[in-house]
């Protein structure tokens, strides 16, 4: 019944620590390429975000694989989704008695990915 669709496979990675405006600007440059090709360009940024972003789709590509077989060449990226996650809080002492308050925040990533159907030229004899 399902031999010809194909599902997108959904992977979740929790508790991100790095700002999600830096990840959006990678992830612009990522969206709807091949895996093969977004691990090129990924490895000559010398970022933390590019560095979290490479483990994060090996990851994800490995799982792929281990659900469908597949080739390398027609695996993409369909969508990438940021959310916010759990914020810590922390109160540090500051001078004339006073307290600072302090967010650090972390966020949820979910990649999208999807499998491109070989399209075959039929020969019209």
């Amino acid at each position: 019944m399902f031999k010809n669709k194909i599902l997108d496979f959904y992977y979740k990675s929790n508790n991100i620590n790095y700002s999600k405006i830096k990840l959006l600007k990678l992830i612009n440059i990522i969206k709807s390429k091949n895996i093969e090709d977004i691990m090129n360009l990924l490895v000559n940024f010398k970022t933390k975000g590019a560095i979290l972003l490479k483990e994060i789709i090996l990851n994800a590509s490995k799982n792929f694989s281990r659900q469908i077989e597949y080739q390398k060449q027609n695996v993409y990226i369909k969508n990438i989704i940021i959310n916010k996650s759990r914020i810590f809080k922390k109160i540090r002492p500051a001078p004339q008695g006073r307290a600072k308050k302090i967010k650090k925040q972390f966020f949820k990533m979910i990649l999208i990915l999807n499998q491109k159907k070989n399209n075959k030229k039929w020969d019209k004899r």
